[in-house]
């Protein structure tokens, strides 16, 4: 078999993994990632989901090496049962990976910082990462602690500030944008100004100071005042 018909046979065989990638990709916000990155991770997720496929078939494939005695058109059989169980494996190792990141895994490695302190001095050496999963800081507050549907309010640099609902926020901390709907004006004394429309959108050249996340109970004491 040509060589070239060979090298496209082995990237199908890699192409579980590469799958998996992308569509975690499509569902995560991470770090910006290095094509070399990038390669590094489809090759370790293609041998995850091989080892788990090998394992609910008593380690079968879902290909075969068929070799030529001549040695001239070795090729690649595929059993099309065994793609299809490939193709469901991959899509729920890629659902897993997906829970992964957005339920901030690295929780487990990071367990002991939330025991009492005499525990973590005793059992400090088994911390084994501070890193969060996420990308930023802007990421973790906003997926960990933020709760769908309350208000936050949004300190600008030039002393004004902003009431609403957090419905979207940017990927990136540099980017820094914010759209917020049921969005109000607040002024010096407290009094909110309602903004006419569906919501604001707050883009980086908005000059956004600070993000006050406030808790619904709060908010309703106040405006009763």
């Amino acid at each position: 078999m040509p060589s070239s018909l060979i090298a496209l046979q082995i990237l199908l065989i890699l192409l579980p993994g590469f799958a998996s990638a992308y569509f975690v990709q499509l569902l995560v916000t991470r770090r910006a990632q290095s094509d070399f990155e990038r390669v590094v991770e489809s090759l370790l997720y293609s041998f995850v989901i091989y080892v788990l496929y090998s394992v609910i078939r008593q380690g079968r494939l879902p290909f075969h090496l068929v070799q030529d005695p001549q040695g001239k058109s070795d090729t690649i059989l595929w059993d099309v049962s065994g793609l299809t169980l490939l193709a469901a494996v991959t899509f729920l190792f890629s659902l897993l990976v997906t829970f992964y990141y957005k339920r901030d895994g690295n929780l487990i490695f990071r367990l002991f910082d939330l025991t009492n302190p005499k525990v973590i001095k005793r059992l400090g050496w088994l911390k084994l990462t501070e890193r969060t999963t996420r990308n930023s800081i802007w990421n973790d507050i906003f997926e960990s602690e933020y709760e769908t549907g309350s208000f936050v309010q949004v300190e600008l640099s030039d002393d004004r500030s902003l009431l609403g609902v957090l419905l979207y926020y940017s990927d990136s901390a540099e980017d820094c944008s914010i759209y917020l709907s049921s969005a109000s004006w607040v002024s010096a004394d407290g009094t909110l100004t309602k903004i006419d429309g569906p919501g604001i959108l707050l883009v980086k050249g908005s000059g956004i100071k600070s993000v006050s996340l406030l808790s619904s109970a709060r908010l309703d004491a106040s405006t009763q005042e």
